[in-house]
């Protein structure tokens, strides 16, 4: 599997705080049967201040503390980026390090507000689609709007916004709300990516093959295996080079 959403490098988010933890997470993320994992470090304007200059060091050290601990797991990096204003003007000086790419766009790990789908999300779908770039929305099952009303996803996703499921939320650990909005997108052919966004070794774990038993059950191993290794592979190769 391929996890292309968590919180791992240590000391630049709300994600692992230590060498230690990120290592700990990167160990369970192996043994989760994860083998190649894109680092995202939150990018949220007047909370955290990342931006490609601050991640890659902090990655580039991440990668090497890895190597020398024996870990194989393969690693790449990208950012998950809050919806804001100032995303156009970070995207326009390169300092957003990309999840990858999908049908010859570039793409970015989008985060929305939790509580609702923020004014004027349509108009900068938009705006990114005519700059050959579209959006990876992370955890969409999470947010309070869509878990109401899980139809007005559907929008976004006319205008080019790919969906990423948070395992936990498929696995039933973020409560029912969000595991009946996740079964709602999948099973409606509306998801691209189920991805672990952990966290913590913990409390939020890099739980994939949790999900994947889920997913097995809810729409087969075919479809599984799409969310979990066929498509985050293709949308990675340009981080990591050959597919799986």
């Amino acid at each position: 599997m391929i996890d292309i959403h968590n919180h791992i490098i240590p000391g630049i988010d709300d994600g692992a705080v230590s060498l230690e933890q990120a290592l700990a997470m990167l160990e369970l993320a192996q043994a989760d049967g994860i083998q190649k994992l894109v680092c995202t470090p939150h990018m949220h304007p007047g909370r955290f201040e990342n931006n490609e200059g601050t991640i890659r060091p902090a990655f580039i050290g991440l990668q090497k503390q890895a190597a020398e601990a024996g870990l194989t797991i393969q690693l790449a990096m990208a950012a998950e980026v809050r919806f804001s204003d100032e995303m156009m003007f970070q995207l326009r000086k390169d300092e957003i390090p990309m999840i990858g790419q999908w049908e010859g766009f570039r793409c970015l790990l989008l985060e929305m507000p939790h509580q609702r789908i923020p004014v004027g999300m349509e108009q900068m779908l938009d705006w990114l689609y005519k700059r050959e770039v579209r959006v990876v929305i992370a955890h969409p099952e999470r947010n309070k709007e869509l878990m109401s009303y899980p139809e007005r996803v559907l929008p976004l996703v006319e205008r080019g916004a790919l969906l990423q499921l948070t395992a936990g939320s498929v696995a039933g650990l973020f409560g029912e709300r969000a595991e009946t909005t996740a079964r709602w997108f999948v099973d409606r052919e509306l998801v691209h990516f189920v991805a672990s966004d952990a966290h913590h070794p913990v409390r939020r774990p890099p739980a994939m093959a949790l999900a994947a038993r889920t997913l097995n059950q809810w729409v087969g191993s075919e479809q599984c295996t799409q969310l979990t290794s066929e498509n985050p592979d293709k949308l990675t190769q340009c981080l990591f080079g050959d597919a799986l």
